[in-house]
């Protein structure tokens, strides 16, 4: 059975008509760099309905989807998709909550966030075997409220931990944070290894994830990668590849490769 996977935390930043790189060049790009590093699973940020069903369309063959909207909607909201590799896992149990003090509804605001903010998870079991060997969990934390943000992790942790008690997997929790290592949110997950625990400190200085499709390398990430109960890293990286003078997003992706021991 095979170990060791690679993840991908991947904000695709939402279609904004006046950002200078549109969409409809953008999804081409987001399409070549997830084809080039063809990662096992895939957590995705700001994924609109029009920009999921372009995604799932062109990855039908090779991905399965799990995206529950933040907001009770058909025509506008927001996912937290999850790309699952159909050569690597089957999608077992999965489900999402809202990052608020009533997590079961949907559509829900907490503390002093901005948006309506959400999490998915799917437990992941290899093609061919019986028994998931993953828990998978994504989000994306409120760019405003740093309650929110600190809160928002808090139930998450408290999330992973209700499901280690009922049965203890490996977890993986990707997403856009808003904050940077050394924030008070971010300490809600200390007890979990960051993919840049691997990095040299010459990197981590050199870690912006967040570009605002300007490039650049000099600075402190606000998209992770998370691991608990038996990942390793083997492998950390910031994708920072440009298509034709432009950017798939205004995020770079984060890469690593983990072994589940």
């Amino acid at each position: 059975m095979k170990h060791t996977y690679t993840v991908m935390s991947f904000n695709l930043r939402v279609i904004v008509p006046t950002d200078q790189f549109n969409w409809d060049d953008r999804k081409h790009w987001i399409a070549e760099t997830i084809h080039t590093y063809s990662p096992d699973v895939i957590g995705t940020q700001e994924a609109t309905i029009p920009m999921l069903e372009w995604l799932k369309e062109r990855f039908k063959e090779s991905y399965e989807v799990y995206a529950v909207n933040r907001t009770v909607s058909t025509e506008v909201g927001e996912f937290s998709a999850v790309f699952v590799k159909k050569s690597s896992f089957t999608i077992g149990s999965k489900g999402s909550f809202m990052l608020s003090e009533t997590p079961g509804i949907i559509g829900s605001m907490g503390w002093d966030a901005h948006c309506e903010r959400i999490c998915s998870w799917v437990e992941l079991i290899p093609k061919g075997e019986p028994e998931p060997v993953l828990r998978f969990f994504n989000t994306h934390l409120d760019h405003m409220g740093k309650l929110a943000r600190k809160e928002g992790l808090k139930l998450i942790r408290d999330v992973i931990r209700s499901k280690d008690n009922a049965k203890c997997l490996p977890v993986i929790l990707t997403g856009d944070y808003n904050d940077v290592p050394e924030s008070e949110a971010l300490a809600e997950v200390s007890s979990m290894e960051s993919c840049y625990s691997c990095f040299t400190e010459e990197e981590k200085e050199n870690s912006l994830t967040f570009h605002a499709y300007e490039g650049g390398i000099k600075g402190s990430p606000i998209d992770y990668i998370f691991g608990l109960n038996g990942v390793e890293y083997l492998t950390a990286r910031i994708l920072r590849d440009s298509f034709d003078g432009g950017y798939p997003s205004d995020h770079y992706p984060v890469l690593a490769t983990v072994k589940l021991t």
